[in-house]
């Protein structure tokens, strides 16, 4: 599924992992969660720091959905669907923040965040060709890596079209938060911030 020259690149950036990661995956019957759980042998298999796991007891908007965790912690990041094409490299790029505990976030949001203590449920529709996608992806799930009330879901909205629907997706990367509030596009970062607290 990937190629020489990808595995041989994957290996170099994984060298930078640090702590090692659990990647935990609920799937299904389908095609695509057969397709997911291929592709996600074939990274873990790049490093002895990654390891896969599935776990009926994932829990999840929709199947097939992984989540990029601790050994000890579940770190409320989800990608429902296979994180391939577009999405790949931010995919990657996760694994690293989580594997480090880095995350892009200001030092003032991350004393807000602190100040969190009821449950904040963040969805960002994507499709795999979306420009603004990838980092909106990862701000938010920077979010949820610094704290424990905050669960991100990417969903790759054309494998799940039927929830596109139902959330008035017209344009992508669109997020809802506690579907209470909503938007489009790349946000500022004390943006978010407001609007998470606006919705708790």
């Amino acid at each position: 599924m990937l190629s020489e020259d990808i595995k041989a690149r994957l290996k170099k950036d994984f060298e930078s992992l640090m702590d090692p990661v659990v990647i935990v995956l609920h799937g299904d019957d389908s095609t695509l969660s057969r397709e997911t759980e291929k592709l996600l042998d074939e990274i873990v298999s790049l490093s002895e720091k990654l390891s896969l796991k599935t776990d009926k007891k994932l829990s999840c908007h929709g199947y097939p959905c992984l989540s990029i965790q601790w050994p000890d912690r579940d770190t409320g990041i989800r990608f429902m669907g296979k994180p391939d094409g577009g999405e790949f490299p931010s995919f990657i790029k996760t694994i690293i923040m989580v594997s480090r505990n880095e995350y892009d976030l200001s030092e003032r949001t991350l004393e807000f965040i602190e100040e969190i203590d009821k449950p904040v449920d963040i969805k960002i529709f994507i499709t795999k060709s979306c420009g603004w996608c990838p980092p909106t992806m990862l701000k938010m799930f920077s979010f949820a890596l610094a704290s424990p009330f905050i669960t991100a879901t990417a969903i790759d909205s054309y494998a799940f079209s039927d929830m596109a629907i139902r959330y008035n997706v017209a344009a992508v990367p669109k997020v809802v938060i506690n579907d209470k509030t909503e938007f489009v596009g790349l946000k500022e970062e004390n943006e978010i911030l407001g609007l998470i607290f606006g919705a708790i």
